[in-house]
């Protein structure tokens, strides 16, 4: 190797490597650097997503309490009624779980992937056609990113299919029209969400320097193309908007860690709750996470405004709430 190539390939690994230590310590999206207007390409007119019924149940939220993320993962279904009550046979299944951050998940900044390699298994194995694990994130490192917070391996392993989009190709989206929408009247859905017969949203639970807090609610920013749109507006009324209009059948939340300041990237002071809250209801899953950083569901506009437009309830122990440890 001469020098000129010598020092072109040193370029690049020092470019690629400043690239991943800003997919894991990025300040957020709440500051409004996350996704690129410019890269989305909107293919057409999308329908509003609606989560599939289910028949109701005694218990329809969960916290459990423990130290192994995917039985507690596996008792918490249970406690829902289990998991072949969602109908899952034959059915396309997207996970999105928060992978944006290059960061092991001791640092509490995404989903846990034995988490996410659990829920995989537990699909395929209530006979569903196939699993989509899907992020868009905050930085045009895909791979190693999802490589860095074991999320990507994980998933893989457990046999689902990952797909990961930077922001400068945040990959093809459908135009989805907000009803009553005032700060999101429409909405760069991305095209895989709007395909999937069932929708999992496997938020991770953390303080955010935008949004207060970033849970379930605020985890679906990551299904649009146009993630920048959010931040352009009022953040916490975008945030209850798009969640009329994707509705996910099933959320489990992690809040087996929970970052507590310098969110949503860290490095930042952590807690250590140990619990992962499930519920089909996003707005009751978010009022309770909320308590575990010492917040009501009031001190987060987006939960309050999302029950507004009817997404869900705060009073969450009117939904059978139950608190389990394994």
């Amino acid at each position: 190797m001469d020098r000129r190539d010598f020092l072109r390939r040193g370029g690049r690994l020092c470019l690629g490597l400043g690239g991943l230590w800003l997919a894991g310590g990025l300040a957020s999206c709440g500051e409004g650097k996350g996704g690129a207007a410019e890269g989305v390409e909107i293919q057409g007119e999308g329908r509003p997503v609606t989560a599939p019924e289910v028949e109701p149940h005694a218990c329809e939220l969960t916290a459990v309490r423990g130290e192994d993320p995917a039985a507690q993962l596996r008792a918490a279904l249970e406690a829902l009624g289990g998991i072949e009550r969602f109908g899952l046979r034959g059915k396309s299944v997207l996970i999105k779980p928060n992978a944006a951050f290059a960061n092991p998940p001791e640092a509490a900044t995404t989903t846990r992937p034995e988490l996410v390699g659990e829920m995989v298994r537990l699909c395929l194995g209530a006979g569903a056609a196939s699993v989509l694990v899907l992020e868009h994130l905050l930085t045009d490192l895909p791979e190693p990113t999802l490589e860095a917070n074991g999320i990507g391996p994980a998933a893989r392993a457990a046999g689902a299919t990952v797909r990961a989009y930077g922001t400068s190709r945040p990959g093809p989206a459908l135009s989805v029209e907000v009803p009553g929408g005032t700060a999101l009247p429409r909405a760069s859905v991305l095209k895989e969400v709007l395909e999937a017969d069932f929708i999992i949203n496997m938020p991770k639970a953390k303080h955010h320097s935008g949004a207060v807090l970033t849970m379930s609610l605020k985890n679906l920013i990551g299904t649009l193309a146009d993630m920048g749109a959010m931040h352009r507006v009022d953040l916490h009324r975008a945030i209850a908007e798009l969640n009329t209009v994707v509705r996910p059948g099933l959320t489990v939340l992690d809040a087996t860690d929970i970052l507590l300041t310098k969110g949503p990237g860290g490095p930042g002071e952590i807690a250590h709750p140990l619990e992962v809250v499930a519920g089909r209801d996003p707005v009751a899953v978010d009022s309770y996470a909320a308590t575990l950083f010492n917040k009501r569901a009031s001190d987060v506009p987006s939960i309050t405004a999302a029950e507004g437009l009817g997404v869900g309830t705060t009073d969450y122990a009117s939904l059978g709430f139950r608190r389990l440890a394994v």
